[in-house]
């Protein structure tokens, strides 16, 4: 068994295994020291101070630097999560993926994701981008320019080459992503997700995990539009067998495996739905927000209040977890706190993503052989085909949520359940 700290350095939600998405920016406080009864006049009072933007209509990051300083200072310190910080080569560390993963662009290469001001150069440096053609559509959440073209000109964009029209971008993931060119409000930039998750439940989800999970969902590319889209119509919606079905209904795949001849499904990042989507999480119903985990607030050293733009894990934030986690919160009587509840969830977890990756792997193994061999007859081969998509689905649907089931233990576990059952089905075929 691999230990889960090599698979992932932490349960970020701001990290994408797929395609490096971004994190929510909750709404920035003002840099004006008040004293508690006197914060709601002050920033009233504030001028709205808005800097040029770019020709795509962004005001960049570094534009707000002198007005928003704290906020811009941790904004900058996710520079430490580099390509070079000792990012996994999960084809390595994960064997079987180059047998699930054969016929896809995600063989060529799949690397742990860097952090956000690293979106552009991750997307451009990637063996998915540069050894196989893509469209445009895989610029989707690596810069908000990308975001603002599609708003002002249309989704047309969406069909044009990948190299075509990612070199004009050198904005990574910024303030505009969550607030627009507004930092005192948080905003949905992306419409494919506003339109996916509908006005009457957008109500009830907190707008700072919405702008998490615009682009820490599950999407896919339309067949004839080639616009990113969601599977799903609201958050009853938002469930692994609700997303298969759509998937399914539609006769939709990702690719055609060449070892099974299956029609295979890539699932992409789904923190959103893993918190939000079905019955939700208890984190989701207690009010906890995306970014109260993964973004906390600091204190300046002239005693202005802020919300730190340093996305990270909780378990990286010890602050956060002795005042919030541990002594009085949800996690005051595990044992070893937070971390500790983490780790048990994450080492299960790990544990039968690994082992259901092997009998996938064989699986496919075993297929192959008999077709090649040309002793398996249709009716049991199409069986087996439509039992490696739903495998694999699940499976993935849990490996590339990148809290390794800390998000919702429930849910991983039963999906893992699916996953495996499925597969083992498929194997008793075989034997």
């Amino acid at each position: 068994m691999k230990t889960s700290s090599l698979r992932k350095k932490c349960i970020w939600i701001c990290a994408t295994g797929a395609f490096l998405g971004m994190a929510g920016l909750a709404a920035c406080a003002p840099q004006v020291a008040v004293v508690e009864d006197q914060t709601a006049s002050a920033v009233a009072q504030m001028p709205r101070m808005t800097p040029a933007t770019d020709e795509y209509g962004v005001v960049v990051a570094d534009s707000w630097k002198d007005i928003y300083p704290n906020e811009f200072a941790t904004y900058e310190a996710n520079v430490s999560n580099s390509p070079d910080s000792g990012k996994h080569d999960y084809l390595e560390l994960y064997p079987a993926l180059n047998a699930m993963y054969q016929g896809y662009a995600f063989a060529l290469g799949y690397d742990e994701a860097s952090g956000h001001l690293y979106t552009l150069d991750s997307v451009k440096g990637t063996p998915r981008t540069n050894e196989k053609e893509q469209l445009a559509n895989c610029i989707s959440c690596k810069t908000p320019q990308f975001t603002a073209t599609v708003n002002t000109e249309g989704e047309e964009i969406y069909k044009k080459p990948f190299w075509d029209v990612v070199e004009q971008y050198d904005e990574p993931v910024s303030c505009y992503n969550c607030h627009e060119n507004d930092p005192q409000s948080t905003t949905v930039t992306n419409k494919f997700f506003s339109r996916a998750l509908g006005a009457s439940d957008a109500a009830n989800v907190p707008k700072e995990s919405q702008v998490c999970g615009q682009c820490h969902n599950e999407y896919y590319f339309d067949p004839e539009t080639k616009a990113t889209t969601n599977p799903y119509s609201g958050l009853e919606t938002m469930t692994p067998d609700a997303i298969l079905s759509y998937y399914d209904e539609r006769g939709y795949k990702d690719w055609e495996h060449p070892g099974t001849g299956a029609a295979m499904l890539k699932v992409q990042h789904p923190e959103f739905e893993t918190i939000y989507g079905g019955n939700q999480t208890y984190m989701a119903k207690y009010g906890m927000t995306c970014a109260s985990c993964h973004m906390g607030t600091k204190v300046a050293e002239d005693g202005t209040t802020y919300v730190s733009h340093e996305w990270k894990s909780p378990l990286e934030n010890q602050e956060l977890m002795d005042t919030t986690c541990n002594t009085s919160g949800c996690h005051a009587d595990d044992k070893g706190g937070i971390a500790g509840k983490v780790a048990t969830i994450q080492a299960e977890e790990e544990e039968r993503v690994t082992a259901i990756s092997e009998k996938i792997e064989e699986l496919i193994a075993k297929t192959d052989e008999r077709r090649q061999a040309g002793t398996i007859d249709a009716d049991t081969l199409a069986q087996v085909q439509r039992l490696h998509r739903v495998s694999q689905f699940y499976w993935d649907f849990v490996m590339v949520e990148n809290s390794e089931g800390a998000h919702n233990p429930e849910l991983t576990f039963e999906t893992l359940d699916k996953a495996e059952a499925t597969a083992d089905e498929a194997l008793a075929l075989l034997a």
